[in-house]
């Protein structure tokens, strides 16, 4: 591994880490569950009491000596209820039962002498001013939500609970203005890789007791696709002396059938919990038709979590999965007629260890290792000629180890973090491909205007010697692996390794109501370029007492790397390369890339039951990443342009659970601008003015979710509502584009003449009166601007509907339950996205509906 550091900034560095009196919080793992204070009645700290966390379902307890600054802290809880006691010689115990259900809880116990009453003050989910802007999600909201991707529930839960974030097909999703550049924490461990199904398998729900999603201004402590970052925390067996766990069949409409299940068990010293899921699907990936056709699919996953207490100030954790999905690519009307038959794999496994050492109630540390790997096969049809437009196979291997080490030290005013990371990642992509269809990379226009599949014409010097029209979008270097014209495949090979290092230090200076959040991260990385940056993370926040109220801002410099998806391929160049082969324009390696974000905002408790949050974001970037597809095929790869412009608004309001009821509502606005030329990847031809709006340039969106339980343990209800104001489809910028696609292109888009909507074999090519879309938004006859103005998705409304009884039958420590989810109840038939330079065509999720039993112990 080559790191060139000057002296000068190695020095630097230092000198921060020292001034800031620490390393490393461990932000993104290990969080605290239950924490808080013991004061007496006066206000000062108790040192030597004793804090004592027992767990009622099985009566196994922690306990915790308070230090000089009388806190105590308790992590890796699992959700319960807990009776929480506090005591010290020569004041009354203090006792309270508290529900941790995924959100941080703080106790402050006020002890007092003899039988004087005591108080305790509960807090959940309170406003830090020392963190970004972020959302809980609970363990509730995880098992109940309905999920409108049936390949990636994870990835659709993010999308229905945060503000900010815009729903793409097949369980992507692009967040504040930027393409999928999101990062995951599982325990500790970052994952920057796509984790959307056709990428890589993501981490099951039933694994997971809680997710922060962080959308505010990235701190130190994170890195790369920084835009928004997902910390989960997955379930533990500690304290379970009682093995429990839960078995769940589903059936679903599209012959969806999914069982899962999970135990955990364990004593105050050892745990352990697995997690296994299953599922087949007839619609397992989003269709470009509103029928499914060839999409059947199918995954499972195990996941296994061991911990162990070494000591009462040392915890071991080992993190182990597998994963496996085979899935088909669905077809068009056209495709299905030539019996196309194109599937993929995914193959997954991830290794992680972890070490987790309290040193004092006011520091400690974590240390993360693993090894994980994604190894994707695409096939195509027996008959490479059943393909269209093109024919593809795909080989792909992204293997990622790495080390993370990360110390916390909380004393005073001051709660800091810093450490350092290190990742190695080896790469190999190998595919063929060729052009199967005729008109797809026709030299000339036929007499109707659509390109002409005559493969006699191969050359744009016979069109006007035939009386045809020159084709805009020929490209004459596809014409040697245009197979219907005697070219042949296209074969490529690559392999690479990537290495990146990373040092950061953060620190939160409270000076009475004013927060300082000072940081600083240095990234080296190493692969098929060179780059490093300092980043200076800048914040500061102010808190109104009398208005339960926190207003802040902050600046965030981010160095950013390119994706590590079919990196290889899109940064080819020169003689041999794909570029090269198939006279690519504009081509060239990708760098890396530079970010200043600017983000102001506030949180606000309204009461103990209402609170509100607020949040506006701009982003400059220079090299800012987008993704492409090779010919209209499923390969995707990577993709840079010179600049890049993002600002949005984002709110969220919240009402916490009372009297049954529970809910929040986000609402957001997120603009994003690309500006021209491409500088980095495979491009034909320059798919963007100088300056257009992305796929991922989303004007308004929200999201409504309400429920009603009956008391504690009755029958509940919840109502999730989507609003989708639509994301830009390139594609069609006028009618004069859509009138040159196939019949069956047009009738997904719902374009008509008058009444005569457009089919598979009766496109539309003239039209003497009024041309419409019923799912494309096409601005008027020269009023299109790729940046004012973009053609977009037509908006859509969505509402999911969930109703269960998780105790129809209790026996002590036993029960039965049912649900019932309905995933688009109306039945709206939308897209997604319209011949996206991203994903193609895709439909939502028809009308689905889900019955559900599970059994709990």
């Amino acid at each position: 591994m080559r790191i060139r550091l000057s002296f000068g900034k190695l020095a630097l560095f230092a000198a921060l880490l020292a001034g800031s009196r620490t390393s490393l919080m461990a932000q993104s793992g290990a969080s605290s569950a239950l924490s808080g204070i013991v004061t007496d009645a006066t206000g000062a700290t108790v040192p030597g009491a004793t804090v004592t966390a027992t767990y009622v379902n099985t009566h196994a307890h922690r306990s915790w000596v308070t230090g000089s600054d009388g806190t105590f802290r308790f992590l890796e809880l699992s959700t319960g209820t807990y009776r929480v006691e506090a005591q010290a010689p020569g004041f009354a115990s203090v006792t309270q039962d508290v529900t941790y259900s995924g959100v941080p809880i703080r106790l402050d116990f006020k002890l007092a002498t003899g039988a004087v009453e005591t108080e305790v003050i509960v807090i959940a989910d309170e406003l830090d001013p020392t963190e970004p802007a972020h959302v809980d999600i609970t363990t509730e909201q995880i098992e109940r939500i309905p999920s409108q991707s049936v390949s990636s529930p994870l990835s659709s839960l993010v999308t229905l609970t945060t503000p900010g974030v815009s729903a793409d097909s097949n369980g992507s999703f692009h967040p504040l203005g930027d393409h999928a550049e999101a990062s995951f924490v599982i325990d500790g461990q970052p994952i920057t890789d796509q984790q959307s199904r056709t990428f890589s398998t993501q981490i099951s729900l039933n694994a997971l007791q809680s997710m922060e999603v962080r959308e505010g201004s990235p701190q130190a402590d994170v890195g790369d696709k920084a835009s928004m970052v997902i910390i989960a925390q997955t379930r533990s067996g500690l304290d379970q002396r009682c093995p429990s766990g839960t078995l769940s069949f589903s059936r679903s409409s599209f012959a969806t059938t999914q069982v899962s299940g999970n135990l955990g068990f364990g004593r105050e010293k050892f745990g352990s919990f697995t997690a296994v899921d299953g599922i087949n699907s007839g619609r397992f990936l989003d269709a470009p038709e509103l029928v499914a056709l060839h999409a059947n699919g199918n995954a499972q996953n195990v996941i296994e979590r061991l911990d162990y207490k070494v000591t009462p100030k040392t915890s071991l954790q080992l993190n182990t999965s597998v994963s496996r999905s085979w899935f088909q690519t669905p077809n068009t009307l056209d495709q299905q007629a030539l019996n196309q038959n194109q599937r993929q794999t995914v193959a997954s496994f991830n290794v992680a260890p972890s070490m987790l050492h309290t040193f004092s109630s006011s520091a400690f540390n974590q240390t993360n290792l693993w090894v994980r790997e994604d190894k994707i096969r695409y096939w195509p049809s027996a008959n490479p000629l059943a393909d269209t437009p093109a024919t593809l196979a795909q080989a792909r291997r992204l293997t990622n180890a790495g080390l993370r080490d990360e110390l916390t030290y909380s004393h005073g005013r001051h709660a800091a973090v810093g450490g350092a990371e290190w990742k190695h990642t080896f790469l190999s992509e190998q595919f063929t491909t060729g052009l199967t269809d005729a008109a797809y990379n026709s030299p000339c226009l036929g007499p109707d205007g659509a390109p002409s599949p005559d493969t006699a014409y191969d050359d744009a010097s016979q069109c006007a010697l035939n009386g045809l029209a020159l084709n805009p979008g020929f490209l004459p270097g596809l014409l040697k692996i245009d197979l219907t014209r005697g070219g042949r495949l296209f074969d490529f090979r690559g392999y690479t390794d990537i290495k990146q290092v990373a040092i950061f230090a953060q620190d939160s200076i409270r000076l009475g109501n004013f927060t300082l959040n000072p940081g600083l991260r240095f990234d080296n990385y190493n692969g098929l370029t060179n780059s490093n940056g300092f980043q200076p993370r800048v914040g500061g926040a102010y808190t109104v007492p009398p208005l339960h109220t926190v207003f802040h801002l902050a600046y965030s410099r981010v160095f950013l790397t390119p994706y590590n998806e079919n990196l290889i391929v899109a940064s080819s160049s020169g003689p041999g390369s794909t570029a090269g082969a198939l006279d690519a324009v504009n081509s060239a390696i990708l760098k890396t890339g530079r970010r200043n974000q600017f983000n102001i905002g506030f949180e606000t408790q309204v009461s103990k039951l209402f609170s509100f949050s607020g949040e506006y974001l701009w982003k400059f970037t220079y090299g800012a990443y987008d993704f492409d597809v090779l010919l209209n095929s499923p390969l995707t790869f990577p993709t840079q342009f010179r600049k890049s412009k993002i600002d949005g608004a984002l709110f969220r309001a919240t009402i916490a659970p009372t009297h049954g009821f529970a809910g929040y509502l986000t609402v957001s606005h997120v603009r994003s601008r690309l500006f021209g030329p491409e500088t980095g990847g495979v491009t034909f031809s320059p798919p963007y003015s100088n300056v257009a709006r992305p796929d991922h340039d989303e004007g308004l969106a929200m999201n409504l979710y309400t429920r009603y339980q009956i008391g504690h343990r009755g029958p509940w209800a919840g109502v999730s509502y989507r609003y989708d104001g639509g994301l830009v489809a390139v594609a069609v910028p006028d009618y004069a584009n859509a009138l040159r696609l196939t019949g069956d292109e047009q009738a997904q888009m719902g374009l008509h003449c008058g009444a005569t909507f457009a089919g598979v074999l009766q496109p539309v090519r003239s039209c003497a009166s009024s041309l419409g879309a019923t799912r494309i938004r096409i601005p008027p006859a020269g009023t299109e601007n790729d940046d004012r103005n973009p053609p977009r998705v037509a908006v859509r409304n969505s509402i999911d509907l969930s109703v269960g009884q998780d105790d129809l039958f209790r026996r002590e420590k036993q029960s039965l339950g049912i649900r019932v989810e309905v995933v688009n109840l109306a039945n709206v038939d939308g897209l997604y996205n319209f011949l996206s330079t991203f994903s193609g065509t895709h439909f939502v999720t028809p009308r689905s509906v889900t019955g559900q039993i599970h059994y709990t112990f």
